[in-house]
């Protein structure tokens, strides 16, 4: 992974706004549950807002308070995560499209690597769409964010491990972004994913004994930016923040 010291911010983010609209402060960012989203290649770095989705936010509330709803979350995991490519539309000037309150999915889900059904670290589930967070050195660690709170009407920071921070890797090989169907993947988005767990592995969708490489999940958030094309040497870095 090439670090990057400089990055021309017209070069990653065609669409140049001045500040960012009342309506999209709102949908992202005046919210209980917020994030935000910072993506590395070997061109550059964006940083963009996340959307905790509805059903994630059904997710939390189960988790919160270990009570079932009409379809039990309980016992699920927020440990997957999933790329894809139908975050922008194919305009002459291209927007992007979304994240909505009520998605439940990626738009364009790109398949990440083949499943090993021997592997028992389940590095892949979902017919390879979902990759596990901690692999390839990913990391999920809660950390400080800064509070400011207003006491007799003076201003006063504070700290509190309040954040979650997923760092989850794309490896060079992965997502077949250079065969002779596909060509380079133009990557616009990306959901973190709650899966049903049964102890400290993906829990069984059916009867089947490797059906724990199938098993039931829900996105939790998703973000969209502009497409940024991966070639065959590109790996990626999603550092993704979870504020609470």
């Amino acid at each position: 992974m090439e670090e990057v010291i400089h990055v021309d911010e017209k070069i990653l983010i065609p669409n140049d706004v001045p500040h960012i609209s009342k309506n999209e402060f709102n949908k992202h960012y005046n919210k209980p549950i917020r994030g935000h989203v910072i993506i590395e290649n070997s061109d550059g770095i964006i940083e963009t807002p996340n959307l905790v989705l509805l059903q994630g936010r059904e997710f939390l509330t189960q988790q919160l308070a270990q009570i079932s709803g009409i379809t039990d979350l309980t016992n699920y995991k927020l440990r997957y995560f999933g790329v894809g490519e139908g975050g922008a539309d194919t305009a002459s000037q291209p927007n992007k499209i979304g994240p909505f309150d009520n998605d439940t999915d990626l738009a364009g889900p790109r398949k990440i690597a083949d499943i090993d059904t021997s592997d028992t670290s389940y590095q892949y589930i979902n017919n390879g769409y979902l990759k596990n967070i901690l692999s390839d050195g990913g990391k999920i660690e809660i950390v400080e964010e800064d509070h400011i709170i207003i006491i007799n009407n003076q201003e006063v920071e504070v700290k509190a491990f309040t954040t979650i921070k997923y760092t989850m890797f794309i490896r060079s090989d992965e997502l077949y972004k250079d065969n002779t169907q596909n060509g380079p993947m133009g990557f616009n988005e990306a959901a973190l994913y709650a899966v049903k767990y049964d102890g400290d592995i993906p829990a069984q969708s059916t009867t089947a004994e490797d059906s724990s490489y199938d098993p039931n999940h829900r996105c939790f958030a998703r973000f969209t930016t502009m497409t940024k094309w991966l070639e065959q040497k590109d790996s990626l870095k999603i550092t993704w923040y979870i504020l609470l």
